[in-house]
């Protein structure tokens, strides 16, 4: 464990180190291009200069125009900056060089980067070759400079007859010519070397990624094993504790639920006794007390063994649904409002084998709500369980005359939690539970209801 430990550690700080490899690589190499694209913009500035000086030079000559010659002194200055900046570079003067720079027309946020590459670059074979073919080009600008020297003070002290002008032009042609060639030269070098950076990049990026790659497909590798033999430590428990979280959810909402029942029975008891001045009645309805406690007692005991034993399914036994019903309805029987609710039966079928616990689980939540939901401006409220067999069916239907059901309610009464905009009352837990129970009892459940007319009930079960 500890040498995978080690080793991920490794493998981690090598992909760290990689990535910031990578990123000092690509931030030095767009400097790079960045510097390169400078000198390539310098030296377009370069060679404008020296054509501009050129053409004013000649006009010079032939119009003998001293404007002329004054703008000649203005151009030639560009590619002359240039010579500076060179020269200052090569004596490790970078004030000298900035200025030079600046004054062969270069963007001042370019300067710093052209002085940063000819100092870190100057002795690599591309760029000292630039810089061969530049020092060529100063000289040339030179030799143009000392021209145009020559041609102005020979007009100012008589003039320059046509064949001298002849010559003369020649003369800056010919220079001008071969300083294109070099201006070319020296952009076509730095080109290649913009090029070669480009895929010096390229490779190292591949390389670097791969590094990458490998490490953290290796890195992620062991964490997955690690993951693997974790979740396999874990899987049996983990499920056992979603069987268990599973059951004593329902388990909770079935007791939270079904408690109210007999409690709210006691309360009407309670009420009936407080009316009540015959002794033998207020112990009659004290035994009834005692009766819905005991029953609730055991209702409570028959949803532990639920719990404890739910993994094995359904738990089918032959069950009686007049004892169910029966059961269901003394956990029920109280006022509401002052009325007592009636309770019909009519059982065409009893026996069967089913699940006795689930059966009384969906009959106490649907009778609980009929009570709790049932009209009392009508004169009589009642609630009646029917049974009866539909070829291979248990067919129990529970209906009544309370306040009924919304169409547009119909359709979610029966999701966890869900209650109706007007309904105070409920917990929204009880119809839940019940569409749960039949379901595990691979039964169906219909609801038919109209607002303020009637609610039934209609559940179908395997017989």
């Amino acid at each position: 464990m500890f040498f995978k430990q080690k080793t991920g550690l490794i493998l981690m700080l090598i992909v760290v180190l990689a990535s910031a490899a990578m990123i000092f690589t690509n931030f030095y190499t767009i400097k790079i291009l960045s510097s390169a694209r400078a000198y390539i913009n310098g030296e377009s500035q370069y060679s404008k200069g020296q054509k501009d000086a050129s053409a004013f030079l000649v006009s010079y000559i032939f119009l003998e125009t001293p404007a002329d010659y004054d703008a000649f002194e203005q151009s030639i200055k560009v590619p002359e900056g240039d010579h500076i900046a060179r020269e200052a570079l090569l004596k490790d003067n970078s004030a000298l060089a900035q200025k030079g720079f600046l004054q062969a027309k270069n963007h001042p946020d370019d300067v710093n980067d052209l002085v940063w590459l000819f100092r870190n670059f100057k002795g690599l074979y591309l760029f000292k070759q630039a810089i061969g073919i530049w020092t060529t080009g100063d000289a040339m600008v030179d030799s143009l400079h000392y021209l145009g020297a020559q041609a102005h003070a020979e007009m100012l002290s008589g003039g320059m007859s046509p064949s001298q002008k002849k010559k003369q032009i020649m003369a800056i042609n010919s220079i001008s010519h071969h300083l294109t060639i070099k201006e070319q030269a020296f952009s076509n070098t730095l080109g290649q070397l913009s090029r070669n950076t480009r895929l010096y990049l390229f490779v190292g990026d591949v390389l670097i990624i791969l590094v990458i790659v490998i490490s953290s497909l290796s890195y992620a590798g062991i964490m997955m094993r690690n993951l693997d033999n974790s979740n396999k430590a874990v899987s049996e428990q983990n499920h056992n504790l979603q069987v268990i979280n599973a059951g004593l959810d329902k388990f909770v909402f079935n007791v939270t639920h079904d408690l109210r029942s007999p409690l709210v029975s006691l309360v009407g008891l309670i009420e009936l006794m407080d009316e009540e001045t015959d002794v033998n009645q207020i112990k009659a309805y004290t035994v009834l007390m005692k009766d819905s406690l005991e029953k609730q007692e055991r209702f409570i005991s028959e949803m532990l063994i639920f719990i404890k034993s739910k993994h094995t399914g359904l738990v089918k036994k032959k069950c009686s649904l007049d004892e169910i019903i029966d059961n269901v309805f003394s956990q029920n029987h109280y006022l509401v409002n002052g009325k007592a609710v009636q309770f019909l039966k009519e059982t065409e079928l009893n026996r069967i084998e089913s699940d006795a616990l689930k059966i009384q689980v969906i009959l106490n939540n649907l009778i609980t709500n009929a009570v709790k939901y049932s009209d009392p401006k009508k004169a009589d409220q009642w609630v009646k369980v029917k049974t009866y067999r539909d070829k291979n069916e248990a067919i129990i239907e529970v209906e009544d005359n309370g306040l009924g059901i919304r169409k547009n309610d119909q359709d979610r009464i029966f999701d966890k939690f869900y209650l109706s905009g007007a309904n105070k009352k409920s917990s929204g837990i009880g119809l839940y539970l019940v569409k749960d129970a039949v379901t595990q009892m691979q039964g169906r459940i219909e609801v038919l209801s109209e607002h303020g007319i009637y609610t039934r009930f209609k559940i179908s079960i395997p017989a």
